[in-house]
C-alpha cells in the first residue's frame, strides 16, 4: 500500500464516485492516476450545493502544498502543473509514471470546475487558449465572489434569525460595530 507523499502514512484505497483511489486520513490528500481522474471529472454522481462548493474550494485553497513531494509508486520528484487550463489548481504529477497527488479539497475543486465548463461549453468553442484560460479565470473570480457573497447573506439572516444584532439596542449595535 502506498504511502501520502505529506504524511507519510500509509493512505487507504477508497472509491471515490466508484472509482477505486487513494486518500490519506491524515491530511485529506488523495492519490489516482491520470486516467482516473478522467473518469471522475466524467461522472456526475454528486451534485454539490453552493455551500459545499465554497467549503472544497476553500480547504483547497488552504491546504496547496508548496513542498517538494515524492511519488507514492515511484519515488520520482513530482512537479506542479496547473489543472487543465485552471491555474487557480495546482496539482502534483509523477513525470515519470504520470501519478496525480491533490491536496485536500483539490479533487473537489476541480470537479466544480470542470462541471462548470461542460454546462457551458458555448464559452469554450472556437477560442484560443489564451482566451479560454482568460474567460475561466474571470468565471472563478465571478464565481467564488457571488459564494462569498451568499454566504454573508446567508450569516446576516441567520443572526437576524437568531437575534443577534437586530433588537438588542445598545448591545445589538455594540455587537455590530466589533466592540462586543
Amino acid at each position: 500500500m502506498p504511502r501520502c507523499p505529506k504524511c507519510k502514512l500509509q493512505a487507504k484505497q477508497i472509491r471515490y464516485e466508484g472509482v477505486p483511489i487513494y486518500s490519506c486520513g491524515s491530511c485529506g490528500g488523495h492519490w489516482m492516476s491520470g486516467a482516473r481522474l478522467d473518469v471522475i471529472l466524467d461522472r456526475r454522481e454528486l451534485e454539490m450545493p453552493e455551500a459545499v462548493q465554497q467549503k472544497m474550494m476553500d480547504l483547497a485553497d488552504a491546504s496547496n502544498s508548496t513542498e517538494k513531494l515524492w511519488c507514492l509508486t515511484c519515488g520520482t520528484e513530482m512537479i506542479k502543473e496547473s489543472f487543465k487550463y485552471w491555474d487557480e489548481i495546482q496539482i502534483d504529477r509523477c513525470p515519470k509514471c504520470g501519478g496525480i497527488w491533490l491536496d485536500r479539497g483539490e479533487l473537489e475543486k476541480c470537479q466544480i470546475f470542470w462541471e462548470y465548463a461542460k454546462d457551458h461549453p458555448e464559452e469554450w468553442e472556437g477560442r484560443e487558449l489564451i482566451e479560454r484560460k482568460a474567460l475561466l479565470n474571470a468565471q472563478w473570480t465571478s464565481r467564488k465572489r457571488d459564494l462569498e457573497e451568499r454566504a454573508e447573506r446567508s450569516k446576516i439572516a441567520a443572526r437576524s434569525i437568531h437575534g443577534y444584532g437586530g433588537g438588542l439596542g445598545v448591545l445589538g449595535f455594540l455587537w455590530r460595530r466589533g466592540g462586543g
